[in-house]
């Protein structure tokens, strides 16, 4: 991996190539919850990224492939991001898109929660105000009441177990390359629904299996691009261009859905999305304190 200390053009490509990949399978998954029940529109999305990685499994041959220091943390990770995509894709079944996008944008400050108790990567008065902050813009999306959907509740679940796959993340990169964990998580994920789906199946029509099939293309190409990113330009560097996923869902959310956010979903999520960017500005400062 070659070690930069800040963002190349290459870099910057990957990472808005990712929010587009991600948000375009988000947009496409919930068209799908109009006729189809998320856990089949799960399935759809890991079996199509496991069959998009079979070539690669018979290039290097399955011993080689599946290689890992680590083989059971890489399926605990993968379980996690199970978990993580069936809550996501219930909750959009459910809300509009940008309203799930802005809470799950969440993640970084639960990520920061996580690292302090879990890895003792102390976080100081500066952090958790972020995080609170972060929580603040959360409750302007949500706007709990007594009629509060309980999909943004499902919604807040799954932005903090993702923080946990991230952590998780976080730990196998010491040992394992990203394109290893790329294929436990899309064999763990379609021998998992492919044992699920059967009791929600419908047969999908032509127009339902090219949906299926794209989101799959989608996450596999999404996360491809992600570590790649990674690769060429520090994580904090290529911060900013994450938060642009936001401003896709969006578009994708009027057009398609005739979502338009309010007042309120704009304000939060502008408070979510700045206190995620200081957390990422004080890795930055402290990345280059760091003797």
């Amino acid at each position: 991996m070659i070690a930069v200390t800040r963002p190349v053009p290459t870099a910057i490509f990957l990472v808005i190539g990712t929010t587009v990949c991600f948000a375009s399978l988000d947009a496409v998954a919930k068209l799908l919850t109009r006729d189809m029940h998320p856990l089949q529109i799960v399935w759809g999305r890991y079996f199509f990224h496991f069959l998009l990685m079979v070539p690669w499994i018979l290039r290097r041959g399955p011993y080689a492939a599946y290689a890992s220091a680590r083989p059971l943390l890489n399926i605990g990770r993968a379980l996690l991001l199970c978990a993580v995509t069936l809550m996501f894709f219930v909750a959009i079944a459910h809300l509009p898109l940008v309203d799930a996008q802005a809470i799950s944008f969440v993640t970084p400050l639960g990520i920061v929660a996580l690292a302090h108790f879990v890895l003792g990567e102390k976080a100081g008065p500066r952090r958790w105000a972020a995080v609170c902050a972060g929580f603040a813009g959360v409750l302007l999306i949500v706007r709990p009441t007594g009629a509060m959907h309980w999909a943004a509740l499902l919604c807040l679940a799954m932005a903090m177990i993702n923080a946990g796959f991230h952590i998780v993340t976080r730990l196998l990169a010491r040992t394992d390359p990203a394109r290893t964990q790329l294929l436990y998580a899309g064999t763990t994920g379609a021998l998992v629904f492919s044992t699920l789906v059967p009791f929600v199946w419908i047969d999908p029509d032509p127009w339902a299996w090219a949906g299926l099939a794209t989101i799959g293309l989608f996450g596999a190409l999404g996360h491809w691009c992600l570590g790649e990113a990674y690769a060429r330009a520090q994580p904090g560097a290529l911060a900013p261009y994450i938060y642009l996923q936001i401003v896709w869902a969006t578009g994708f959310g009027a057009i398609l859905f005739g979502h338009w956010p309010d007042g309120w979903t704009l304000a939060g999520g502008a408070l979510v999305v700045a206190a995620g960017l200081y957390v990422f500005h004080r890795d930055r400062v402290r990345a280059k304190a760091a003797p």
